[in-house]
């Protein structure tokens, strides 16, 4: 999405703007990423450039559930506060330094979200992707979707690693029960 600051980039520092996106397309054909916006953006005049707040929600990003391996789409919202610093001083025509990581307003005075929307995007995708809370991925036997259908491997017994401690455990609670049936302590 492209937004002309000519004029806001002339108007003294603090003044604003505020831009409606509503279904806007952004992307970045290099990385192969398109996406679409919508949401209040609003842009401010600063010192270096202008200073952009986004509260954007975006289309749905589809993912595998590291559980149960089933595609699902996860609902995407993003909201990031970056400074566009400006290429060219638009008084006196200077140019102005700006970093290599630093988003920039180019020499026809276009702000592009897409960049930012793409990063903002990828830093808000879940670690470990789970298609719902109480998802019971799959059988280790035999690789059965439990979430669709119970194979009997789980009820057949706990896991044989654990059976070493299955004896502790039960010492532990039978030391329980005796002191809750025991007599009472003096």
């Amino acid at each position: 999405m492209l937004i002309n600051v000519a004029t806001l980039a002339q108007e003294p520092i603090g003044h604003s703007r505020r831009y409606q996106a509503d279904g806007e397309s952004v992307s970045v054909p290099e990385v192969g990423f398109e996406q679409t916006i919508t949401g209040p953006i609003r842009l401010i005049r600063s010192e270096r450039g202008i200073l952009v707040t986004a509260s954007l929600d975006l289309d749905p990003v589809g993912l595998m559930c590291d559980r149960c391996l089933e595609p699902f789409e996860w609902p995407m919202h993003i909201e990031f506060d970056e400074e566009y610093v400006i290429a060219r001083d638009p008084t006196t025509g200077h140019r102005i330094e700006a970093d290599q990581d630093e988003f920039v307003v180019d020499g026809s005075w276009h702000l592009d979200l897409s960049e930012a929307v793409r990063q903002y995007e990828e830093s808000a995708l879940p670690i470990q992707s789970i298609c719902r809370p109480d998802c019971r991925g799959l059988c280790p036997t035999c690789g059965q979707n439990l979430n669709e259908a119970d194979c009997g491997h789980a009820a057949a017994g706990a896991d044989h690693r654990w059976s070493s401690l299955a004896s502790l455990a039960e010492q532990l609670r039978g030391s329980d029960e005796e002191e809750q049936h025991g007599a009472p302590e003096a």
